[in-house]
């Protein structure tokens, strides 16, 4: 019930439209029951009077009743839609405004396809609920009143008779109401595991192609499409089991109001015209009670699809802005990390342990380290992406935890590895953070990353639409679109978690070259697998299995033995084995002064 009385709250705001709805509903149902009078007035009064006028004015009567129940019910269907899609207007918006609040890694647990199936299937359910189900619910509860009161009214014997099968309609209403619930549940999970397979195989169509893995995709698919189709097939047994069952009892009620009713009229004791009457308004008080299994079968699906929504609603995020959060105005991108440890949820091994590191402003520093040393790691806690679970992370003496979230990532320029792209233009994707960006601008940063070269060749230049996450564009034409995105944006703080990794070497270096204009006077923070990007940094950190294990500047660090001077050797030892020897030579020379 909590539920659906919150899903009913949405509908305060709308309370003036909802009362029009109402009166609407009971001007109907009034009108509903007018046919009946008029009837009963042409076979009672005038068949039998031979009365021509009485006979035309009951039939112009028909005609104004039917034309003032159309009105009626006009008002009630499109308010009704009205009020349902603005309803869930209100309420998709305040899923996806909630969900930009959300931290990635909430996504990381939370498959898209879930996101999305709850974000069309189920929101799509409870509009038919809210919007037409709940007030036609209403509808329904008004007309079996009304119609009840005026077939009592007529012969209070025969409307006993004809509500007979009552109880047992509720009885069966009230089993279909308990099992059909859970059904619904089942389906809506199914589906959203459907929807999530799909998407998966649509989003990894390259990887799926490249790996021959079509067959395995389709088995992988058909088996969730199995699963969401037996879900089905549960709940429809359910339902046809409970719809026959209240069509013979409606039926009945039928039967015992003609049995009866035509003997009363040959008793005497009831006029053919109110046997009519009865007849003609059976419907009325019946088709509601048949439809109140479709009814709620209709809210046991919103109520099914509802917890799915409100569970998005009430993940609270994790990352928050704390009751008074400071406003980073102007970063200076002095940034230290004060015995920080990591690990994620549910997971007791710590991903980062014990990390003590400062970054002056303007300072470049890079990050090296294994496959699961903990990189991508801690760049991510410098935006708060994540949150240490021990210690903390200051920039310029502020807590991140004290800083807002806007101002602090307003100050950090962040290109990935793998950076998404939107289907817009290239100007849209570049000025992202930035908007009015003028194109001059836009241009100058894009030279800055090596862009403006293959932009410029496209028809549209800059105006050129992107497909959906940069379809049309290589690896490395993304990363330095996403490259320009990030510096556009001025950032005092610049991280770079191997921005260049998609690109030759040959782009890399013309990017380098651009970037060394970028840092100046920028905190840099780099993870690169190519030394050659990182040798000229102020500072090299290295890290093994989360812990700092050594730091120094490249040249420092090659003249002691560790996993730095192993991948200098791997990777190009034979280029720089004269520098590194003289280096070795001038340190060997400095500790033989000092000892003189």
């Amino acid at each position: 019930m909590s539920d659906l009385k919150r899903l009913l709250g949405y509908l305060k705001p709308h309370w003036i439209g909802v009362i029009i709805v109402v009166l609407a509903m009971t001007a109907a149902t009034v009108l509903e029951m007018s046919p009946a009078m008029l009837l009963r007035n042409i076979v009672d009064v005038a068949l039998p009077q031979h009365d021509m006028s009485l006979l035309a004015k009951l039939c112009l009567g028909f005609v104004g009743v039917a034309a003032l129940k159309g009105i009626a019910n006009y008002i009630q269907w499109y308010t009704s839609e009205l009020i349902g899609q603005k309803v869930i207007y209100q309420m998709r918006q305040e899923i996806h405004d909630h969900l930009q609040t959300l931290p990635p890694s909430y996504f990381s647990t939370m498959g898209t396809g879930q996101v999305m199936s709850r974000l069309t299937s189920d929101i799509h359910t409870v509009q038919d609920f809210i919007g037409w189900g709940a007030l036609f619910l209403v509808s329904t509860v008004l007309m079996t009143l009304g119609v009840s009161s005026y077939l009592a009214y007529l012969n209070w014997r025969l409307m006993l008779a004809t509500v007979v099968t009552f109880p047992f309609l509720f009885r069966t209403v009230l089993w279909f109401d308990k099992s059909v619930r859970p059904a619904w549940r089942n389906v809506r999970e199914k589906m959203g595991k459907l929807t999530e397979t799909l998407q998966e195989n649509i989003t990894g169509i390259r990887v799926v192609k490249a790996f021959a893995r079509e067959p395995e995709e389709i088995e992988r698919f058909a088996q969730k499409n199995l699963e969401h189709y037996k879900a089905n097939l549960g709940r429809a047994d359910i339902e046809a089991t409970a719809q026959p069952f209240l069509e013979l009892l409606t039926d009945l009620s039928a039967v015992s109001m003609i049995g009866y009713g035509g003997f009363l009229v040959l008793s005497g004791q009831m006029t053919v015209g109110t046997l009519f009457a009865f007849y003609s308004l059976l419907w009325s008080l019946i088709w509601p009670v048949r439809m109140l299994g479709w009814l709620v079968n209709m809210a046991e699906q919103a109520l099914a699809a509802a917890p799915r929504l409100f569970e998005l609603l009430d993940t609270q995020p994790e990352i928050r802005d704390c009751p008074s959060p400071v406003e980073l105005e102007e970063a200076k991108g002095h940034i230290v990390f004060e015995n920080v440890d990591f690990a994620f949820p549910g997971d007791d091994r710590r991903t980062l342990e014990n990390i003590n590191l400062e970054i002056l402003p303007g300072e470049t520093v890079a990050i090296v380290g294994g496959t699961g040393s903990g990189k991508s790691t801690l760049v991510n806690l410098i935006p708060r992406f994540l949150d240490p679970t021990a210690g903390r992370i200051t920039i310029d003496g502020y807590d991140l935890r004290h800083i807002s979230l806007k101002s602090l990532r307003k100050s950090i320029g962040l290109v990935l590895q793998e950076n998404f792209l939107f289907s817009a233009t290239v100007r849209e994707n570049i000025s992202l953070g930035k908007p009015d960006a003028p194109i001059d601008e836009v241009i100058q940063t894009a030279d800055f990353a090596q862009a403006h070269a293959f932009i410029s060749e496209f028809p549209k230049g800059y105006d050129t639409p992107l497909g959906e996450r940069g379809i049309g564009l290589s690896g490395g034409q993304k990363q330095r679109v996403a490259l320009a995105r990030a510096i556009l944006t001025d950032p005092k703080i610049l991280i770079l978690d191997e921005a260049t990794s998609s690109v030759d070497t040959e782009t890399e270096y013309l990017i380098q070259e651009g970037l060394n204009h970028v840092m100046e006077n920028r905190t840099t923070l780099i993870i690169a697998k190519r030394l050659s990007t990182i040798r000229d940094a102020d500072k090299i950190v290295i890290l093994k299995d989360g812990k700092i294990s050594q730091v120094g500047t490249h040249l420092e660090l090659l003249a002691q033995p560790g996993f730095y001077k192993k991948l200098f050797e791997s990777q190009f030892a034979e280029q720089d084995v004269e520098l590194a020897l003289s280096f070795e030579l001038e340190s060997a020379q400095n500790q033989v002064s000092k000892n003189v």
